[in-house]
């Protein structure tokens, strides 16, 4: 009989120190987060917002606000994402009243077009809204009133002001690995590198591709395969056949690297992609789109992985 209460009495034990563990894991996951919230960049097409979670960082709410305006103003060329507030856009000063911020900028905030003056509006204050110290924010040029497209002024904001309006917001990200092919500083050929790359779950892999071939190669036998001049308007996949448009031509590029071997670049990197076998490279858009024709004349490139070489 002893033995069967000491069984028992050990068998409880152990159940207990068992509930104990999980309890514990499930209070350090719940501390893993505390602090963080969401800073929302824009995705490097800058087309929509792109949430990461990040820590602010000061012990007062003026600290955290500093250092978020800091990060939402900072480039970010070598992420997957950058920043919403571009350069030539000041920020003046910022006044925190109760829970109500009011950020004043300069006036060069007038000069960026209206798609990149709303993400820019949408990102900041649905950063600044997530701290306890803020309920809304109110955006002045020097100090003016903000003022819609009809002329009117436009008061404080929260992150309700945007649910209509950024419906296409990326939510989460995740890691990819991707398999590229950059063109070599000489001209010689394609040097092949693997590189991982966190994207967001509503960014299509092509497009994720096309992002990472304006980086910087991991190779320094490597140049660049999209030059910050040539910019790409749009990335779809029909078929097994990826369209890319591009805004000008990658002839005036610079340096010893051909237009070709850009185009194999792009097409041999996309077509490391399962869903895709073709690309077709089209420059300029609406009536002045013109599709590029391969050597032998054909509309759409398949892969050419002679063009490879070693380092």
């Amino acid at each position: 009989m002893k033995k069967i209460i000491r069984k028992s009495f050990f068998l409880l034990l152990s159940v207990m120190l068992m509930l104990s563990l999980v309890s514990c894991r499930a209070d350090n996951k719940k501390s893993a987060g505390k602090g963080s919230i969401k800073v929302y960049y824009l995705n490097q097409l800058k087309t929509s917002l792109y949430p990461v979670s990040e820590r602010p960082e000061g012990s007062s709410a003026r600290k955290k606000i500093s250092f978020l305006l800091r990060e939402l103003s900072t480039s970010k060329s070598d992420k997957d994402y950058t920043n919403p507030i571009p350069k030539e856009v000041i920020i003046r000063s910022f006044t925190l009243k109760g829970k109500q911020l009011v950020i004043s900028f300069s006036r060069d905030y007038e000069t960026i077009s209206k798609v990149q003056e709303a993400l820019l509006r949408a990102a900041v204050v649905k950063t600044l809204v997530q701290l306890p110290e803020v309920n809304s924010v109110t955006f002045r040029i020097v100090n003016e009133s903000l003022l819609d497209s009809a002329g009117n002024a436009i008061g404080a904001m929260t992150a309700d002001s945007f649910v209509d309006d950024f419906d296409f917001e990326q939510d989460a990200t995740r890691s990819v690995s991707l398999t590229l092919y950059c063109p070599a500083l000489d001209g010689s050929g394609l040097i092949k590198e693997s590189r991982e790359a966190h994207i967001n779950e509503n960014v299509p892999i092509a497009q994720a591709v096309m992002s990472q071939l304006a980086k910087s190669p991991d190779s320094k036998n490597a140049d660049v395969t999209l030059p910050a001049s040539v910019k790409v308007l749009s990335v779809n996949v029909n078929d097994g056949i990826c369209y890319v448009d591009l805004d000008s031509s990658l002839d005036n590029a610079g340096g010893n690297v051909s237009e070709n071997l850009r185009i194999y670049s792009i097409v041999d990197s996309l077509c490391e992609l399962d869903q895709i076998n073709r690309v077709q490279i089209i420059i300029g858009s609406g009536n002045a789109a013109k599709v590029v024709n391969d050597d032998n004349d054909n509309s759409t490139y398949s892969p050419n992985l002679n063009l490879v070489i070693s380092e």
